[in-house]
């Protein structure tokens, strides 16, 4: 056997403003500033697919903030979460929920500490080729001032999972992620 290609997954990512009250609360360092905020609620879904389970578990979900130079991320979750791509058919799940202070914010990012794909009952270690994804958020930014967003990011890990002959599995994602105000 030369090897499978699996196919169609999404993650999708909605978020909705905020995430300072969580990492104070959580002992994260993180000090409280005065200020509206907005709540960010992340759902991942998936499209069907030609395995059985595609788990990907997700360690850290942060955003950066415009103006602030080249390290300005703030921690949205560190709770580490797998999921399952394969059970979210035409369905979303909740990833994380968190508050973002007034600012505006042009990209999300994903820690992916480890995924792995079934199939025909065999179960594959997938490798990617980074721990993490910086996601723009567009076609622009969300501007953080009181109003809540959905960011939905589509992950495309099950279009691009490879399970080659002698066992490797690589998943390439292409991902984009949209935003709208949450209504």
């Amino acid at each position: 056997m030369k090897g499978w290609v699996i196919g169609g997954a999404i993650i999708v990512i909605v978020v909705i403003g905020g995430v300072i009250a969580y990492l104070v609360l959580s002992g994260h360092g993180i000090s409280i500033t005065s200020g509206p905020t907005s709540q960010v609620y992340i759902y991942l879904s998936d499209k069907p697919v030609k395995v059985d389970h595609l788990y990907v578990t997700i360690s850290e979900i942060a955003f950066h903030k415009e103006g602030g130079g080249n390290n300005t991320w703030v921690t949205c979750s560190l709770t580490q979460t797998t999921f399952d791509l394969a059970q979210l058919v035409n369905t979303s799940q909740l990833a994380a929920q968190c508050s973002l202070t007034n600012g505006t914010y042009d990209i999300i990012r994903l820690y992916v500490t480890g995924v792995q794909a079934v199939a025909n009952g065999q179960t594959y270690n997938c490798t990617l080729p980074s721990g993490k994804f910086e996601i723009p958020l567009g076609p622009s930014p969300i501007i953080v001032n009181g109003t809540s967003y959905d960011v939905n990011v589509d992950f495309g890990a099950v279009n691009n999972v490879v399970i080659a002959g002698n066992g490797k599995c690589v998943v390439i994602p292409v991902i984009h992620a949209s935003i709208k105000k949450h209504s």
